[in-house]
């Protein structure tokens, strides 16, 4: 009677459970902001029905979470992406490369939100000054009404959208990309062969 065995499949590098859990952590992460930001731009259109009192309102508390959860977020991607980039033993390789590509797209989107989305908000909390009262009319200004200032920081806000998706893609590929395929192995066994004779 013949039996067949087979080796393993694949072969992955062995990590530590707590670097696992710290990989994770940081695909994770960088994960749920890509899709927290792209809410927060795929959302605009629904909340722009509103008065702009109401609009404001509702603007500011999503402001009010974002500044406390996204740059909490970013750090851990940040952290977890430059560890690993640091810790590859093989400078300039390919996981390292990838790493810390993540790491600086989620760098990158510091300075993009002060230069291009960090004066829209200025405006806007210039505007939930001037509207926390009763008014039912908008922002005096035609240009910069609360209705062109969200719609314009929805539109500013798709390029951390792009940042955040592609650090979590390219780490995505940096952890997929451990793994390795191993022929397998098979053959058969026959007779006293398989009892090690």
């Amino acid at each position: 009677m013949a039996a067949l065995t087979n080796k393993g499949l694949f072969y992955t590098e062995d990590l530590s459970s707590t670097l696992r859990v710290a990989q994770v952590l940081g695909l994770t992460s960088t994960a749920f902001l890509a899709g927290k930001t792209f809410a927060a731009s795929f959302t605009a259109p629904a909340l722009l029905l509103a008065p702009g009192p109401l609009l404001i309102k509702q603007w500011q508390k999503i402001a009010e979470f974002d500044k406390i959860i996204n740059p909490a977020i970013s750090a851990v991607g940040l952290g977890v992406f430059s560890f690993f980039a640091y810790r590859d033993p093989n400078p300039g390789s390919r996981h390292q490369i990838l790493y810390t590509t993540a790491a600086a797209l989620l760098a990158t989107s510091i300075p993009y939100s002060f230069f291009l989305l960090h004066p829209i908000v200025e405006k806007l909390e210039e505007h939930a000054e001037v509207l926390a009262g009763d008014k039912i009319t908008d922002y005096v200004n035609p240009k910069d009404t609360t209705h062109v200032l969200v719609d314009r920081y929805a539109t500013a806000n798709l390029g951390r959208v792009f940042l955040s998706f592609m650090a979590a893609a390219t780490a995505t590929w940096a952890a997929v990309d451990r793994l390795e395929i191993v022929p397998a192995v098979g053959k058969l066994v026959g007779g006293a062969d398989r009892m090690g004779h």
